[in-house]
């Protein structure tokens, strides 16, 4: 059965990623859930899934792209700024991802960008 870890790798401009890996019966498998906080209400997002840390500083007020990407997909935010997103983690998943969040606001003549920490999910 394999073991996995949480861990922070970096720090944007204040929303937060709170992620949660839960087994799932004796097989080894583990429920993954991304909770994201601080982002923009009612607004689309993205969640990005990488291999190599990174420090980008994005247009649209300054927070940063903390990792490259390999997947991710986008998403609403709720009236709160929040998402959260679950995935199957397979017991045949050896290997990590730095995980990070993020959303848009559109303003007039304007945008704005904010982007959760980052995380580092691994499984061995």
């Amino acid at each position: 059965i394999q073991y996995c870890t949480v861990t922070a790798a970096g720090e944007s401009c204040g929303p937060q990623l709170h992620i949660t890996m839960v087994p799932l019966g004796q097989g080894g498998n583990y429920d993954l859930t991304l909770h994201a906080s601080g982002l923009h209400p009612n607004s689309a997002g993205g969640m990005i899934w990488g291999g190599t840390p990174q420090a980008v500083t994005l247009p649209g007020g300054g927070c940063m792209l903390l990792c490259d990407y390999i997947w991710g997909h986008y998403f609403q935010t709720d009236t709160l700024g929040e998402k959260v997103i679950s995935r199957s983690w397979p017991h045949w998943a050896i290997g990590y991802f730095y995980m990070q969040m993020g959303s848009i606001n559109v303003l007039p003549n304007d945008f704005e960008v904010r982007t959760t920490n980052c995380k580092l999910v691994q499984c061995f």
